[in-house]
């Protein structure tokens, strides 16, 4: 079957009668998703999205930033004191919220070292940046004032080629409406509901003054019955409607839309409260979370050190996240590990007690075990250790003569 989007008028020819019925519902269909715009704002209305930049931007930032080379800038703990002042982490959460979010974080040199690397910088708000092309280079204006280019280092989500990236939502953007039309019915059906939960039906036929003056009286005498019987008027029947509240408040749609949603961040559908669903036989939260860092938080934080070590370091140095604690292993699995590695008589009592307890050697507690015992009574004075002190520091100083 062919699809007629490309066409000027809505007349099917003859030899599209295969078409014919359902150009209509096409043309509308159309028609509804040109009218279906996109902002990055819409982020901040729906809560699966926010949610969702909220966890990949936290993860990110929750990864030290190391360093590789000879001297190491202050950037890289932190860029700006004065609007970041808890250090790279916050830094790193607004680059990659930027990313998700608007597609691009623009970080802005505000400081350099005399051989002319950065000193600090910060990260510019996306929604005020603008960014045209002349001459075949980028150019950057702030609210309309026009910034150094060589200050600015442009980070996109998706860098094809254009002056600018593409929002992770902006694929989405009928699943966002939809998620913010389902919960808007959700919480009119739960408040005010538009649909009703009961009816009067007449069996003779009513004009429209007529439908609206018994519903009326209905409502006089509903307010002022105080849990008395209602009494019907002749030729009317009170009908409840039976309406599930999960089919009124579209529940299923709502998971669908969060699901299609999160998966646009790569964030695993049980970190958002909904059941693991889908055709893997075994999968598990652990497997879930391994395979969120592995194909989404892994390659973006390649993106934001990749962009750092290009261009604010010198050649030769270089950053990195430090995965080390996002993919620690649990306790059971450390000691399964270090316990066979023991056995096997590859590390010693010492190496197994640091890396899985967290505990001194044992020789050096056994020693300042000593150090802190006291002194026992013994049972007569030639029991008793030597009364002279040894002095490790002298009190005074010898006076050469």
């Amino acid at each position: 079957m062919r699809w007629p989007f490309s066409r000027t008028t809505a007349d099917p020819t003859s030899d599209d009668l295969a078409d014919h019925a359902i150009w209509p519902q096409v043309q509308w269909f159309s028609s509804q998703l040109q009218g279906l715009g996109f902002s990055p704002q819409m982020q901040h209305r729906v809560w699966v999205a926010n949610r969702c930049l909220q966890l990949n931007a936290q993860q990110i930032a929750s990864m030290p930033l190391r360093f590789l080379g000879s001297s190491t800038p202050a950037w890289v703990t932190s860029p700006d004191p004065n609007w970041y002042p808890n250090g790279i982490g916050d830094a790193v959460f607004s680059i990659v919220w930027s990313m998700y979010g608007w597609g691009d974080a623009f970080l802005y040199v505000t400081n350099r070292y005399s051989d002319g690397f950065p000193l600090a910088w910060t990260v510019l708000d996306p929604a005020t940046v603008a960014v045209e092309l002349r001459s075949g280079r980028r150019t950057f204006k702030v609210r309309g004032a026009p910034l150094n280019p060589d200050d600015v280092v442009q980070i996109s989500l998706n860098p094809t080629g254009g002056t600018r990236g593409r929002s992770a939502l902006a694929a989405h953007a009928s699943f966002l409406w939809g998620s913010l039309s389902s919960a808007e019915l959700a919480r009119q059906t739960m408040g005010d509901s538009p649909t009703p939960h009961s009816v009067l039906k007449s069996q003779r036929k009513l004009t429209a003054d007529q439908a609206e003056s018994l519903r009326s009286q209905w409502g006089e005498a509903t307010s002022g019955r105080q849990g008395l019987p209602a009494v019907l008027p002749p030729d009317i029947d009170f009908q409840q409607l039976a309406f599930s509240p999960k089919d009124l408040m579209l529940l299923e749609g709502q998971e669908f839309n969060a699901r299609v949603i999160a998966a646009a961040f790569g964030v695993p559908a049980f970190m958002l409260n909904m059941p693991l669903a889908g055709g893997l036989t075994y999968q598990s939260p652990e497997m879930l979370v391994d395979q969120w860092w592995r194909l989404e938080l892994r390659p973006i934080g390649k993106i934001v050190s990749n962009a750092l070590s290009a261009q604010m370091l010198p050649r030769g140095s270089s950053v990195f996240f430090d995965s080390r604690d996002v993919l620690a292993p649990t306790l059971p699995e450390l000691h399964k590990v270090w316990n066979e590695a023991l056995a096997a008589g590859a590390v010693t009592a010492d190496e197994y007690r640091r890396a899985v307890l967290a505990l001194e050697p044992l020789g050096t507690a056994n020693a300042v075990d000593e150090l802190l015992q006291p002194t026992a009574a013994g049972a007569s004075p030639a029991d008793q250790p030597s009364p002279d002190v040894i002095a490790l520091r002298p009190n005074t100083l010898a006076v050469s003569q």
